[in-house]
């Protein structure tokens, strides 16, 4: 039977400085997982279709990303279109290290506005059709306060229709007016949730815990099917059944640009979940792509340098 995964978030314009100068592409926590989801489907003939929920505007650019999404296999016919907005856009900038640096444009993007102008029912009736729902914490963060208890209600009902509900935190301070209101909004969500996939970093800069353990306790008290607390280049902890077990990686030395890592990982997680039903080997491959992926610059990387899982 064909499963469907609705994916729900922000996609923006992406520039790169690169040695050669600029390059121009798109990019957004959410739409790297959709996108690498989508590839894995297709390289290995799965009938998986992976849609995703979001707003553009009714600009060049933004026909020009759908194009870009459809190309790669990301089913675009829920996108809402906003003739008054534009898709936001960030830059990246690459430190020698391989780590980044973010700048960008989204106060007014056409993301921030499709919650509050959609209604609850209409998205409730074609969400539920769906049998995994995927959204992160920038999800919910560039929502205002009225639309976000809207989203929150939509997922708690999906949740109860029977739809499996799996979230990133991805944590960026930015965007939130304090950390409490963060903290507020991971709490509701994560009692929504069956497959946690989160980044300790994020969790301990949130919540100022010392170590793995503080983490790994107050998470485990959320009762979640799995929670996966990736730790970067060492590997991530993975809790089921209240048994942990780590997870590491292989080592990468030719590390250029860590951008979508986490993203790539929670793809290559979801896709070999469904097919293994297994957590480890789920995490296995979220470190194969995610360790393909750093070697690259960019949010995407090229086709032909996905590897096999």
């Amino acid at each position: 039977m064909k499963k469907k995964i609705a994916v729900l978030g922000e996609c923006m314009l992406e520039i790169q400085k690169t040695q050669s100068g600029l390059r121009q592409g798109f990019g957004g926590d959410t739409l790297n997982t959709a996108v690498y989801l989508a590839r894995l489907a297709r390289a290995a003939n799965v009938d998986l279709s992976v849609s995703y929920f979001t707003a553009l505007g009714k600009d060049h650019l933004s026909d020009d990303m759908i194009k870009s999404w459809q190309q790669e296999g990301v089913d675009t016919t829920h996108v809402a279109r906003y003739a008054d907005k534009l898709p936001g856009l960030y830059l990246i900038e690459n430190r020698e290290d391989g780590e980044r640096d973010f700048h960008y444009w989204r106060q007014d993007a056409a993301a921030r506005y499709w919650i509050a102008r959609e209604e609850n029912d209409h998205l409730c009736t074609i969400l539920s059709d769906y049998d995994l729902i995927y959204l992160s914490g920038i999800t919910l963060a560039i929502q205002d306060s009225a639309s976000l208890i809207k989203l929150l209600n939509l997922i708690k009902k999906l949740k109860e229709s029977g739809c499996v509900v799996v979230f990133d935190s991805n944590y960026r301070e930015r965007l939130w007016p304090t950390p409490a209101q963060a903290q507020e909004c991971y709490e509701q969500i994560l009692a929504l949730t069956d497959i946690a996939l989160l980044t300790l970093e994020d969790e301990q800069k949130l919540y100022q815990e010392k170590t793995q353990n503080d983490t790994l306790t107050r998470l485990q008290a959320f009762g979640l099917a799995q929670l996966v607390l990736k730790s970067g280049s060492d590997g991530c902890m993975v809790v089921t059944k209240g048994k942990e077990q780590w997870v590491p990686t292989t080592a990468i030395h030719d590390v250029v640009d860590t951008t979508a890592a986490g993203d790539s990982f929670n793809a290559a997680y979801i896709y070999k979940w469904l097919s293994s039903q297994d957590a480890i080997q789920a995490a296995l491959a979220g470190h194969t792509l995610a360790g393909q992926v750093i070697r690259h610059y960019g949010a995407i990387i090229a086709q032909d340098a996905m590897p096999t899982l």
